[in-house]
């Protein structure tokens, strides 16, 4: 069964701006833990995450660049998420949650985006990296307008953290009709150079404005 990763697979590009920054960032002492992300360690089998779940996979199978991953229903603290891990080579690489609720009102989307990233902050520390991405000149606002904003494709957020081992990213982006919060785990040591490389392609065709359009994505 081929796995539908609906929420999280789209979002793995919304990393790439940060990987090399965070990487030449200096790292600040942190205590040492017992799993990388929820209950499991990098370099974990499929078979062995499935033992740290309590509920059937929604959905496995190949997920290029990744060999193989897996899907379940769960929670984002409050909130209903869809929770993947992807591997590498039999190894757990990368985990995440991709919430995909829709609302009404678009403020609350950035009320969900800082209400996550209060919580990481708690378990974390500051971000080590947090900017707000603009489309295009016109399209910025102040905070208030921010959900609406993302909801319209023309704000992408980001926060990131960085742990021994581990890159942590919180992304909230509007794409294709849909909003989506994420947080992203990802493997420092065994996350593949390969899915790096498209990541930053895809962030490059994401700040590129098309064609007879003038636009200038930056960080605010």
């Amino acid at each position: 069964m081929h796995t539908k990763l609906t929420a999280l697979k789209p979002l793995l590009f919304l990393t790439a701006v940060i990987l090399t920054l965070l990487a030449a960032r200096h790292d600040a002492p942190a205590q040492t833990r017992t799993h990388d992300f929820r209950k499991t360690r990098w370099g974990m089998s499929p078979a062995q995450v499935k033992l740290t779940e309590n509920s059937i996979p929604t959905g496995e199978g190949p997920v290029p660049p990744y060999d193989f991953a897996l899907t379940y229903n769960g929670k984002l603290g409050e909130l209903d998420a869809e929770i993947g891990y992807m591997f590498t080579d039999d190894k757990l690489v990368l985990g995440g949650y991709a919430v995909t609720v829709q609302y009404d009102d678009p403020a609350q989307y950035a009320k969900n985006y800082e209400t996550v990233k209060a919580a990481l902050t708690e378990e974390y520390g500051a971000p080590a990296l947090e900017d707000a991405y603009w489309k295009d000149d016109a399209s910025q606002t102040g905070p208030e307008g921010y959900g609406k904003a993302v909801a319209e494709g023309a704000l992408l957020l980001q926060a990131a953290w960085r742990e021994p081992g581990t890159e942590i990213f919180l992304t909230l982006e509007g794409k294709s009709g849909q909003t989506v919060l994420s947080a992203l785990y990802y493997s420092t040591e065994l996350n593949p150079r390969v899915e790096e490389r498209r990541l930053q392609q895809e962030l490059k065709e994401f700040s590129e404005p098309a064609p007879g359009e003038p636009g200038d994505t930056q960080p605010k």
